[in-house]
């Protein structure tokens, strides 16, 4: 069976499973807790997924800016899963939705460990690196092309 991407609610199942993912992979390798954070905002983001069968393999949060532009975060694959091409695949269908909603720029804080992974897929660093969640950090940004997923195919 084919690995399946799925947008979902916040509070739902969904999101309470990428929820301990994001924690896992994101915090818990800095000794920091997600369940500390304030995650009431997530309520006006969206939510995506990429699942095979009942295990999410990558997520994804996307904070809507203005009516074009969102701000990626908080991206995570399961451990295990990691250079696989999930979170490529998943960003790629993620940027589609986007796209056909309106979206034409997409930026996002990259830890400095995944900048080229975001410069693989396109996105470019603006401005001075900084620190985050204990991190180095850069801002990226892409402008999504509506004609380039006319004929997409995720891969």
């Amino acid at each position: 069976m084919a690995p399946v991407f799925v947008e979902f609610d916040f509070g739902s199942d969904a999101y309470q499973q990428a929820c301990q993912l994001r924690h896992e992979v994101l915090r818990v390798p800095l000794g920091l807790s997600l369940y500390d954070e304030d995650l009431s905002a997530e309520s006006a983001q969206r939510h995506f997924g990429l699942w095979d069968g009942t295990v999410l393999l990558a997520c994804v949060t996307i904070a809507p800016l203005s009516p074009t532009s969102a701000k990626l975060r908080q991206m995570a694959v399961r451990p295990g899963c990691q250079g696989q091409g999930h979170g490529r695949k998943l960003l790629r269908f993620v940027e589609t939705q986007l796209s056909q909603a309106g979206v034409i720029q997409i930026s996002l804080h990259a830890r400095r460990t995944a900048v080229g992974f975001y410069e693989k897929l396109g996105y470019h660093t603006l401005g001075a690196e900084f620190t985050e969640v204990s991190l180095p950090h850069l801002r990226m940004e892409k402008t999504l092309n509506p004609a380039d997923w006319r004929n997409s195919k995720l891969s």
